[in-house]
């Protein structure tokens, strides 16, 4: 049974006019208050989520996101149609959202938890985990109109994930603060996740939605347009957005498709994998030295490339995905043709069939030039006789210590 479900649901909003100047106006407007335009923030929108699901909800400004979370949190209603929830639900659907001012951030941290149903006793418990992951040091004690907006955002983001929720909204609040607190977010976010707490996740960054997210629902002007794989859904966003601001530029080497796309004002023109020898093999070992080489040819200059991958089992499994920029790989710009190595001194793979996707996006990786989504296929096998379990072979040592044979006597009366 879904946690969350939308049957048909619409919502529309009157846009105001300027606020009236004299009594006069205000006989006016109340005359013609039919006449104010009506604005559909959301038409007919049908999806269910189940417990557990990671989904992302894309698409540009005004199209229906956030007015999504706020339906689902019962902060507004539906025009049309029905929305039914299950379960708990918080939300970080904006900066400072259920924050009193004049309270302390100690205060706060009681008035929020009591707001998600829980009793004292129970914040108590996790109030020193809460002010720890938050990080806010002394001003825990200050009013919270003395914070600054990073301060508000990582009490907002420690109360409302470490109260355990069933059903978590973020719009948008992983945008503030550094690089650390959102990686710090990104691994709280693992740990709901493998707990079963269901994430309906807003961003504009295409990078952590499909990082974060197995789902993806594309809106554009209140309509569903998309509901699929993360990964796939957010690459057709990109694409359409960088052909709509872009000069496209048609893909020299192989065809655009549903698994492949891009501006390709940078393209991958061809992908090798390459061992020890320098050879191309029919297969690879686990624990063969492998290298992946990408070669490249930029129409253009391109500024700060990322250049990225990801091994995939046959069965869909996403085994790994790093890209150059994580690694601190940094390419100043490519420009005309290249080459670049990923290498693996020993392949962790365990026997299997695996389809490998390459790609080239730009430094936040938000525009793709090129992604090729699982087009290379890559054979592993064992190195011996007996294949090992599982997808990944960890370099472990068995160790045995016998118990001393003495040890096994029961004593004699």
């Amino acid at each position: 049974m879904p946690v969350i479900q939308f049957s048909r649901v619409s919502k529309k909003y009157l846009l105001g006019s300027e606020r009236p100047r004299s009594f006069q106006e205000v006989f006016v407007q109340r005359r013609l208050r039919g006449e104010r335009q009506a604005f559909w923030a959301l038409r007919d929108a049908s999806f269910s989520i189940e417990a557990g699901e990671r989904v992302a909800l894309i698409g540009a400004n005004g199209s229906g996101k956030s007015t999504i979370l706020t339906l689902t949190s019962r902060v507004i209603d539906p025009t049309g149609g029905s929305v039914t929830t299950r379960g708990r639900i918080a939300g970080l659907l904006e900066l400072g959202t259920g924050f009193h001012p004049d309270l302390t951030g100690r205060e706060n941290i009681f008035l929020n938890g009591s707001f998600l149903g829980l009793s004292r006793r129970d914040i108590q418990r996790q109030l020193d985990a809460i002010i720890d992951f938050a990080d806010v040091g002394p001003f825990i004690d200050v009013q919270v109109r003395n914070y600054s907006s990073g301060m508000v955002v990582r009490l907002g983001f420690a109360v409302t994930t470490l109260m355990q929720p069933d059903i978590l909204l973020i719009d948008e609040v992983l945008a503030v603060g550094d690089q650390n607190f959102q990686r710090k977010c990104m691994d709280r976010l693992a740990e709901l996740q493998s707990v079963g707490v269901t994430l309906v996740f807003v961003s504009h960054s295409m990078e952590q939605v499909q990082r974060l997210c197995q789902r993806a629902i594309w809106l554009d002007h209140g309509v569903v347009q998309t509901d699929g794989d993360a990964e796939e859904v957010a690459g057709a966003y990109l694409d359409e957005q960088v052909s709509a601001q872009r000069p496209h530029f048609a893909p020299q080497f192989g065809i655009a498709s549903h698994q492949r796309w891009g501006s390709f004002q940078a393209e991958i023109t061809q992908v090798e994998m390459i061992n020890r020898d320098g050879v191309c093999p029919s297969y690879f070992k686990t624990g063969d030295f492998f290298r992946l080489r990408m070669h490249y040819l930029a129409h253009q200059r391109v500024e700060q490339p990322t250049f990225g991958m990801a091994f995939y089992r046959r069965d869909g499994t996403h085994v790994n995905g790093p890209n150059s920029v994580r690694a601190g790989c940094a390419i100043p710009y490519i420009e005309g043709e290249g080459f670049i190595d990923y290498i693996v001194e020993q392949l962790p793979l365990n026997q299997g069939e695996y389809e490998l996707t390459a790609a080239i996006y730009s430094y936040d990786s938000t525009v793709p030039y090129d992604h090729q989504h699982r087009l290379h296929h890559l054979e592993v096998r064992a190195p011996g006789f007996w294949a090992e379990e599982g997808v990944v072979h960890l370099p472990g040592v068995w160790q045995h210590t016998p118990q001393s044979p003495a040890s096994n006597l029961m004593p004699r009366e």
